[in-house]
């Protein structure tokens, strides 16, 4: 096995970011994630019928995916949350999903890229 590759598949490459959320008086730990994570959830939440980006299933899918309790590190929602999810702070729900995009590589190309399949 070439060193290169040794590094690279034992490197932490998974970046998170503590959030204040102000709307839920919490902080939440966000984490990036892995590109499989991030693969499906692009797939999820892009509208077959119109090629458009479904931001009802895209925030709460980032939340349960990518929100931690910074003090245990376990994750905070679990997929039953999905709907009690979106009835929240719009506010709230951007705050969290921005990070998490951030963190994830979440960017126009990789939307476009998303929609145009």
């Amino acid at each position: 096995m070439s060193k290169l590759r040794e590094k690279i598949l034992n490197a932490k490459d998974i970046k998170e970011e503590n959030v204040p959320v102000s709307e839920w008086e919490v902080e939440v730990q966000v984490r990036g994630l892995t590109g499989s994570a991030r693969a499906k959830i692009l797939s999820a939440c892009v509208d077959t019928q119109t090629g458009a980006m479904d931001f009802e299933k895209l925030y709460p899918e980032l939340l349960i995916a990518s929100v931690y309790d910074p003090e245990t590190g376990e994750k905070v929602f679990a997929d039953a949350d999905r709907d009690a999810l979106n009835g929240k702070s719009g506010g709230a729900l951007e705050k969290v999903a921005q990070v998490a995009m951030k963190l994830s590589g979440f960017n126009q190309a990789a939307v476009k890229e998303a929609t145009k399949n």
